[in-house]
């Protein structure tokens, strides 16, 4: 058992209607290097959490050995709200149901006025200016009021999350390769986590948008500061995203696998002892550029090619069959890639509306068409 399983009661929206956050620490509170990661903020998507339940496992064993040097903190299910939301037994757990808020957007501000709040109180000391920066965001996090369930939720785990070193948020897609998200200024470091992890690839999260989303909430601080007081504030926080393949990814020896990965990783930034094994990076994939295909119509959705194939510009990657068009010889409608890249994600339902999101493509350049959107849309 971890050091500290911790049950968080959250308000519901009406009485009776209390939710529970449950929360995994091992290591002393305090010790560096300090790591968050948690699973399931969208509900809907269960193969982080096998992932982390694993990694509970192997971290438990470690603790029990003596290894554990830093504090590691797991979130199994850090959406209880999302994940209690059904609709004739599917869940509903990306955006609220009450509020329509998407449970990873708008997460708090933790930017504004904070430069103007330690200007005066730096030093010319990196690693001192970082424990004072911390200090201050844990004084703004304090501060948060929870002014609904969604904002007591987001809360608690802002709590936990703010002072770590690390960051880490796991998500699926439908169908899809396993991929890692990462800024340009931590690509390097990112590189080295998604070979350890073994995921297929490695992609540029691009511009957010201003989406505010988990990691951007705690990675978004540090990048302001370096912006305005250069390496006198380095990096205090390193905040990734993972996409671990898709909702059907909840295979108990896949899920062993990546939880090992996680816990190379850690190793290898040492909140656990002992030498990380090497990972060799030669098998992942780097893509700086990625093409969101819509449906030009509804109907029957039928691939042409699969997960992990590469396509050309102008290679026909799905069709869609009106079932009721008048003329049986009628042509199926076509979706074409407008860049050469690999099929990483796609739609898992064979039946589309018109407009929905079909097919995600990642290469080493923008399409031609520039029909490129922001992978948080």
């Amino acid at each position: 058992m971890p050091s500290a399983a911790e049950t968080i009661s959250l308000p519901g929206a009406m009485p009776g209607t209390a939710r529970q956050l449950r929360v995994f620490s091992f290591g002393d509170p305090g010790a560096r290097p300090k790591a968050y990661l948690q699973a399931g903020l969208h509900a809907d998507e269960p193969s982080g959490m096998m992932i982390l339940r694993e990694l509970c496992k192997l971290l438990a064993a470690a603790e029990e050995a003596g290894e554990i040097k830093g504090e590691i903190v797991v979130v199994p299910m850090a959406n209880p709200l999302g994940v209690d939301q059904a609709l004739n037994s599917a869940v509903m757990g990306r955006f609220e149901l009450r509020t329509g808020a998407n449970f990873n957007r708008a997460w708090p501000d933790l930017v504004t006025g904070l430069a103007d709040s330690v200007r005066k109180r730096l030093g010319q000391a990196p690693d001192v200016n970082v424990e004072l920066v911390r200090r201050e965001l844990k004084r703004r996090v304090a501060a948060l009021q929870p002014e609904s369930p969604i904002m007591a939720q987001r809360i608690a785990l802002a709590r936990r999350a703010y002072d770590a070193d690390l960051v880490v948020d796991l998500h699926c897609d439908d169908e899809a390769l396993s991929y890692m998200m990462a800024p340009d200024e931590l690509w390097d470091e990112a590189r080295r986590f998604a070979a350890d992890v073994g995921v297929h690839s490695l992609q540029s999260n691009g511009d957010s948008s201003g989406a505010h989303c988990f990691d951007e909430c705690f990675l978004a601080p540090w990048q302001a500061l370096g912006k305005e007081f250069g390496a006198r504030v380095p990096l205090g926080c390193h905040a990734f995203t993972f996409e671990m393949g898709g909702v059907l990814d909840v295979d108990p020896k896949q899920a062993a696998r990546y939880a090992q990965g996680f816990l190379r990783y850690l190793r290898r930034i040492g909140c656990i002892a002992g030498a990380a094994p090497r990972r060799r990076a030669n098998g992942l994939n780097e893509f700086r550029a990625f093409e969101m295909l819509d449906s030009p119509v509804g109907g029957l959705l039928l691939y042409r090619q699969q997960l992990g194939d590469w396509v050309a510009p102008g290679e026909v990657l799905a069709e869609i069959v009106d079932p009721t068009a008048p003329d049986l010889e009628t042509e199926p409608a076509v979706i074409k890639a407008s860049m050469k890249g690999c099929v990483v994600s796609r739609r898992l339902s064979r039946q589309v509306a018109f407009g929905d999101f079909v097919v995600m493509l990642a290469g080493h350049e923008r399409p031609a068409s520039g029909k490129s959107k922001s992978l948080l849309d």
